[in-house]
């Protein structure tokens, strides 16, 4: 495919013009040139699962990759590339060549101690195609500490660096943190700060509008994203979560760990014992079994389909919670949300991207319905101005690998 930069179309003439004052330098040199579209294949990234309502909880967390909050990063790449294919990395070589040109990897918290991917970077080199990695984040407890790597990791993100598709980056990170460790490793040029993908989902930035006006009302009906029953030093914090769910009506939306996929499917008999009452103790520790059980019926979501449940999100005033994607699902909806930090990739994305976030730690005397707005706010302006640049950085990726997107997405940073 052929796209000729300037067309003998006034108008076009005329629009081009008025753009070049806005657009980066990469943009611009995306328009004055002839340029051939490679064919972007995004590899095990499909954000639509299909005849989900048929599978058990197991299947989708399997599908998803163990936490269904990995749709909405999916859907954002998804829905920003011009025709993409979507193909598993157990696709034959072969096949994927006839398919394609060049790899859009949909990335989140890789980089750390806990993943090992050396047969990712093994595939990769044997596919031999050009790579863009986009929403890539380091996972550690604090972003006062240096990730550490295991050699397969660390081989797969230098096949990454060497795959790029030109001299630019190829590789799109979360924030500054992790831009900084990519380049400890050797890689520096190879990065640049682009925020995660799902900020990019609404190309409506009248949604901006609807945030801040949000924000001056105290919540009436709350959603909350729910964390995991694992994590001790949150179990009070995620009591005072639920009990504003009780409260206001609201909903209790989880998006990672097995058992809490199945308290949301009404698969309770599949739980072992003493997990589902680790998770009622966790969750609900005055309620009876029965009475927990009857709650999570009433007030437990889960969503394997990004669309409905940002449709899902907008009968709510508020979404709060531990689980960033939850969170910015909502704020694509136009709906106030935050972000409770406990690690430095939810602290990470949250500064990066001007999503109000308070440190779980910060937080004195509980959490309230009547205090909730007192540890969150939301600076409109920071937001608008760090979504456009960040934005532009995004575009410039794909713009030097001539990979083409969307008009909605390129109007974002406009």
């Amino acid at each position: 495919m052929h796209l000729l930069a300037r067309h003998q179309i006034p108008e076009a003439n005329k629009d081009i013009s008025a753009m070049q004052g806005v657009l980066s330098a990469s943009a611009k040199q995306y328009l004055f040139r002839e340029i051939k579209m490679r064919r972007p294949i995004i590899l095990g990234g499909n954000p639509y699962i299909m005849d989900y309502h048929r599978k058990t909880a197991k299947e989708l967390f399997d599908e998803t990759g163990g936490n269904s909050g990995n749709l909405a990063f999916r859907f954002g790449v998804a829905n920003q590339l011009v025709n993409p294919k979507f193909l598993s990395f157990s696709t034959p070589t072969t096949e994927i060549k006839k398919q394609g040109d060049i790899i859009i990897l949909p990335l989140a918290n890789q980089l750390g101690k806990h993943t090992d991917l050396a047969h990712a970077a093994d595939r990769l080199a044997e596919i031999n195609l050009p790579v863009i990695g986009v929403g890539l984040g380091a996972q550690t407890d604090s972003k006062d500490s240096d990730v550490v790597l295991t050699a397969g990791t660390t081989k797969w993100l230098e096949t990454i660096a060497k795959l790029a598709p030109s001299a630019s980056a190829n590789i799109g990170t979360r924030g500054e943190y992790t831009k900084y460790q990519i380049s400890r490793f050797g890689f520096e040029s190879s990065a640049i700060v682009t925020g995660c993908p799902s900020n990019f989902i609404n190309f409506n930035t009248d949604i901006i509008a609807q945030l801040a006006k949000g924000f001056r009302s105290r919540p009436r009906n709350v959603a909350v994203t729910a964390g995991i029953p694992f994590i001790p030093s949150l179990s009070k914090l995620e009591q005072d979560l639920a009990d504003m769910v009780s409260v206001t009506g609201g909903a209790y939306i989880v998006q990672h760990g097995l058992q809490m996929l199945q308290i949301a499917r009404n698969e309770f008999d599949l739980i072992p014992a003493d997990i589902l009452e680790l998770c009622r103790n966790y969750i609900a520790p005055s309620k009876k079994m029965d009475e927990f059980i009857t709650w999570c019926r009433q007030y437990a979501y889960a969503f394997y389909d990004v669309r409905a449940w940002m449709d899902f999100v907008k009968r709510f005033d508020f979404v709060v919670g531990t689980r960033f994607h939850g969170a910015m699902l909502a704020i694509q909806a136009g709906v106030p949300a935050a972000c409770i930090a406990h690690d430095s990739r939810t602290q990470e994305m949250c500064e990066t991207m001007g999503i109000p976030v308070c440190h779980y730690k910060d937080i004195q005397g509980g959490l309230t319905l009547g205090n909730v707005f007192d540890y969150f706010s939301f600076d409109e302006e920071k937001f608008r101005a760090c979504r456009q640049q960040l934005c532009r950085s995004y575009i410039s990726i794909f713009d030097a690998a001539d990979v083409e997107i969307t008009k909605g997405l390129r109007g974002l940073a406009i």
